[in-house]
């Protein structure tokens, strides 16, 4: 979903910074955004460990306090009550030549542009051109999912979900 992607990804809430790691083995210089300093401290290691450190960053912040415009790459693991706010912030601050990948979770008004997998490896893309261009039409899909509960707090994502995310292998 990012292939033949170029520019800066973020990684929302980036967990354990899987997400950051692999897009920066990938090319992409990548920043990851988490709450918990453990999780930073941790990604911090594993892109040290995996040596992109020098392409890989972790800072420790509330999604909500930081702006996204310089990216042309979000990824989001989130859940369902705050994907309508998070689709608002992101429409406000992305350019028109973003792409948006929401993993588990669809947006609520968006139309995606592609979407790849199913039930918890469900994968959404979304150029931010495309969701200006048509108003962002309703999308309800998500209600239907099983075990939105158990998926919600689910923050790790599989390999399969990672090779969707980058289109590699």
């Amino acid at each position: 979903m990012l292939r033949h992607r170029r520019g800066p990804l973020v990684d929302i809430g980036s967990g354990d910074g899987r997400i950051v790691i692999a897009a920066a083995k990938e090319g992409f210089p990548a920043v990851g955004y988490e709450l918990n300093p453990w999780l930073v401290w941790y990604s911090r290691y594993r892109a040290w460990r995996a040596g992109v450190h020098g392409s890989a960053k972790f800072y420790i912040s509330d999604l909500w306090k930081v702006t996204f415009a310089q990216y042309s790459n979000v990824v989001i693991f989130g859940v369902p009550q705050m994907m309508p706010q998070l689709e608002k912030k992101l429409e406000l601050e992305l350019e028109d030549g973003a792409r948006v990948i929401a993993c588990r979770f669809p947006f609520p008004r968006w139309t995606p542009d592609h979407t790849t997998g199913e039930g918890i490896d469900t994968v959404w893309a979304y150029d931010m051109s495309a969701q200006r261009g048509r108003g962002g039409r309703p999308n309800q899909e998500w209600v239907g999912q099983k075990n939105l509960s158990e998926t919600a707090g689910l923050q790790a994502s599989s390999s399969e979900t990672r090779s969707k995310l980058l289109d590699v292998e």
